[in-house]
């Protein structure tokens, strides 16, 4: 009942992360959009940098949509395709400069600082991957 719960406040809360990730990217006053179009303003390449954060947002709206699907125990589908998870495990490493600069700069200041800094970002993300791999990898 407890655990039922949890999920079902964790979609939500996961919902809240993945939006407010998009606004970020998207809005120009953003911290966010302002670094990477300055990066892109010094050498263009640098919009790699940017289109890796679209895609890592676009991996976690369909990762939303598949905790939906675990917490609301939806029957849709079987299983979640096994390219997905791999896909956003990479794309978790590689798209995420902005955070990375952030989690740099708390080291320089002190290893709490940056240590707390890469908690902030991976902890609300850890039970997304327990159940998108429950999703992907179960024996239903």
């Amino acid at each position: 009942m407890l655990v039922k719960l949890f999920w079902k406040y964790y979609a939500f809360l996961f919902l809240v992360i993945v939006l407010s990730n998009g606004f970020l990217l998207f809005n120009p006053h953003s911290h966010p959009a302002v670094y990477y179009h300055t990066l892109m303003a010094f050498n263009i390449k640098y919009i790699t940098a940017y289109l890796l954060n679209i895609l890592n947002l676009a991996l976690n709206t369909v990762a939303c949509v598949l905790i939906f699907i675990y917490a609301f125990q939806t029957p849709v589908l079987y299983k979640a395709p096994y390219w997905l998870f791999y896909a956003r495990c990479l794309s978790d490493l590689t798209g995420h400069s902005w955070e990375w600069q952030m989690i740099q700069a708390g080291m320089a200041q002190g290893i709490f600082w940056g240590l707390l800094g890469l908690a902030a970002l991976v902890l609300p993300i850890v039970p997304s991957y327990f159940a998108q791999w429950r999703l992907t990898f179960s024996q239903k």
